[in-house]
């Protein structure tokens, strides 16, 4: 929400309305119960219709297109409304941007599929690139670099930081015993969406390796999803696996400050810059699969890149451990990433390349 925000504000200085229209999210995203409401003067909530098991999204405010001077989609091929006001350009309403999400690496390039994405994205007439990396894949496909905006994808990574450094040393001792854990302990931590990308039975199994080397390793796990009951169980035949559910704000930051290791084997988006502002070195895997923000680890600097292999994994996780010296190394070089990227420099960004593409139009 603090994006729309500030982008508003951004916007409302220079006389352009911005209105996010918004609905009701499919069952997977709904599992993860960490969506909140825009407010009235930002948001314009409108009822989803969902199709093929949430695959296919169709939003009724075609008319609130048309009249718009500009509309900012995601490029994504399962949402019907892209494709209509795609037509409504042939006919010479040329208002279309598009937001690109698209992972590092390209697995299915040539697939159907990337055909009809690559086809309907050149319909547009400006593009918001997640990062640097999707600036390169749009111009790959043609697309020209005049016409785009990189926004390096970002949270409220400052905000978060106040949080961190506001916990008092008390207040993690307090924790610390009320979750049974034992003062001096390594601790990782998992935070993130519950769901199949995210390869929660690799890191469990990791975990389990860890454990066979350092028997007082504890796990924090924070989130929910369609694969919360493998976490339960998780939690259950482990004492040393720690469940807590979705956590924002106080919780979510005195689990940040605990731990010392961000465990992510799977998927890593937009929680890389959580870890990195509390120091905490993101260690993944090396698979093609990962968002946009993969791009801001920097194996060996701020994190590690590890091969995708569950012992591989284990043993790198234990290497560190038992490396203060590296350890401290990795977390410098997070917080110091960190610094590179805020959620007051993306909407800075998207405002910029708002009002460009509008003078375009």
């Amino acid at each position: 929400m603090r994006l729309y925000e500030l982008l508003y504000q951004h916007l409302q200085q220079v006389g352009i309305e911005l209105q996010v229209a918004y609905g009701t999210p499919n069952v997977e995203q709904a599992a993860k119960r960490d969506l909140i409401d825009l407010p009235k003067s930002i948001g314009l909530k409108v009822k989803n219709y969902w199709f093929f098991g949430g695959k296919l999204l169709y939003q009724p405010i075609f008319r609130q297109m048309l009249s718009a001077d500009r509309v900012i989609v995601l490029n994504a091929n399962g949402h019907i409304l892209n494709y209509l006001i795609a037509l409504a350009g042939l006919w010479g309403r040329r208002n279309l941007a598009f937001w690109v999400w698209w992972p590092s690496s390209r697995a299915n390039t040539g697939s159907f599929k990337e055909r009809i994405r690559q086809q309907l994205m050149k319909t547009g007439n400006w593009w918001f690139a997640y990062t640097s990396g999707t600036r390169n894949y749009l111009l790959l496909d043609g697309i020209p670099s005049a016409q785009i905006t990189v926004l390096n994808n970002s949270v409220d990574v400052s905000g978060f930081r106040e949080m961190l450094t506001a916990i008092g040393a008390a207040e993690l001792s307090n924790f610390t015993t009320l979750l049974g854990i034992p003062n001096g302990v390594p601790i990782g931590l998992f935070c993130g969406g519950l769901y199949d990308d995210k390869r929660l039975d690799f890191l469990f199994e990791a975990v389990k390796l860890i454990q066979a080397d350092c028997p007082d390793f504890h796990l924090l796990v924070l989130g929910d999803g369609i694969r919360r009951d493998l976490v339960s169980q998780a939690d259950a035949n482990d004492h040393r696996i720690h469940y807590l559910g979705p956590c924002f704000t106080k919780e979510k930051a005195l689990c940040f400050r605990l731990a010392e290791v961000f465990l992510c084997p799977g998927l890593v988006g937009l929680a890389i810059l959580d870890a990195f502002a509390a120091g905490l070195p993101l260690i993944t895997t090396d698979i093609p699969i990962h968002s946009p923000e993969i791009e801001y680890l920097c194996d060996n600097v701020n994190g590690l890149l590890v091969a995708n292999d569950s012992r591989a994994y284990a043993n790198a996780v234990i290497s560190l451990l038992k490396s203060p010296s590296t350890l401290r190394r990795l977390s410098s070089g997070a917080l110091a990433s960190s610094r590179q990227y805020s959620i007051e420099s993306m909407a800075n960004q998207y405002a910029e390349g708002i009002i460009a593409s509008l003078k375009r139009a």
